[in-house]
């Protein structure tokens, strides 16, 4: 008989790329009867996973309170001997779970309590520092009581809990990049591709500008879910000759896009959440056997040395000069695309990693 084990979360989408694609996949392949309690219209089966569907959030306290509760109920139907949770609002509903003798696996996709730091909506600053500080207290004492603690950094893995700590990487799964079909290229234009969040601490704008400002025939093109109305129109409007928005999709129909374009874009703000961190992007733009122009953390100067070029993100005169010198040095674009796509077969494959997550799951069983 099969064992059967939940996934939780009340913020990400249902076929989010990690928790579903990933994750749930995986251990669907496992021999594992996985179920998925999410945000969902409708209760189905889609590869093998059970969807439980979760109401639409009608704001940050009802999200918070009330589908959480929904979210402990629900999971707690599926009778599963493992439960991995997503979101740190769920924090409470795995100490429940826990106490009532369930396996709990807290699966922190980022530093929380450095992330709070980084939250202007937050304020005073002395507030959000104390908020910050408050949450870590609450954070250690939960995590004495789950089973496992996963995320996806060594840096986090240590800091949330070195006795229970796993590292899980968010990198690529090689074979859907593999099994996707390039779209035709644009003729004469150079194609610079950005695909994620389009937010202002993303450095959307600045990327922008540098093409605006380059005399060379270069598109930039995004995909994603935009921050706010009024920050897209501002991005938008810079150029609208040099500057494409592409849409929303799954992740599937990302990589015919991202085959085709000439440079990858990853020029993250330097925030505290994200100076130590594996920017999934960066390994799928690798996979693609695209040239990187990212942010100059010294992290991702280590990291990514022989895969990318190093920018200030604020800066799109910067971001212009490294376009502009990637694209007109093809041999040496050529080379890094090429070191990419030899370090992701070697290491940086979710094929590799997923084996660490079912292991955890063998021997929590």
């Amino acid at each position: 008989m099969k064992t059967k084990v939940c996934h939780i979360s009340t913020v990400h989408k249902p076929f989010d790329d990690r928790i579903f694609h990933k994750e749930c996949r995986s251990l669907v392949n496992a021999g594992f009867d996985v179920s998925l309690v999410v945000t969902h219209d409708k209760k189905e089966t889609v590869n093998g996973v059970k969807i439980i569907p979760l109401p639409v959030s009608k704001g940050r306290i009802h999200r918070m309170i009330v589908k959480s509760h929904f979210a402990f109920y629900r999971s707690l139907r599926t009778k599963s001997k493992i439960y991995h949770f997503h979101d740190p609002e769920l924090m409470f509903v795995g100490l429940l779970l826990s106490l009532l003798g369930k396996k709990v696996v807290y699966d922190s996709h980022e530093n929380v309590s450095k992330q709070i730091e980084s939250k202007s909506y937050i304020k005073p600053k002395f507030f959000r520092i104390l908020v910050s500080k408050s949450y870590r207290v609450l954070e250690r004492i939960c995590i004495a009581f789950f089973s496992s603690v996963i995320s996806v950094t060594p840096e986090i893995v240590s800091f949330l809990s070195k006795k229970k700590g796993l590292l899980v990487r968010n990198f690529p799964i090689i074979s859907l990049i593999d099994e996707a079909k390039a779209n035709k290229p644009k003729e004469g234009k150079k194609v610079v591709f950005y695909a994620g969040g389009l937010s202002k601490i993303r450095g959307i704008e600045e990327a922008c500008w540098a093409v605006h400002n380059s005399k060379m025939d270069i598109e930039l093109q995004l995909a994603g879910s935009w921050e706010c109305e009024q920050y897209k129109q501002s991005c938008l409007g810079i150029d609208k000759n040099k500057v494409k928005y592409l849409g929303l999709f799954p992740m599937e129909d990302i990589y015919p896009m991202m085959k085709v374009a000439d440079i990858g874009l990853a020029t993250l703000y330097p925030e505290k959440n994200y100076l130590n961190s594996y920017p999934i992007k960066a390994f799928e733009y690798m996979a693609c056997q695209l040239p990187i122009i990212m942010s100059n953390f010294p992290y991702w100067e280590e990291a990514f040395a022989t895969y990318a070029s190093f920018v200030d993100p604020c800066s799109p005169t910067d971001i212009q000069n490294q376009l502009e010198f990637l694209l007109s040095n093809p041999a040496v674009a050529k080379k890094m695309g090429e070191n990419g796509r030899k370090a992701v077969l070697e290491k940086y494959s979710w094929e590799a990693e997923s084996k660490k997550l079912v292991e955890l799951y063998k021997s929590l069983v």
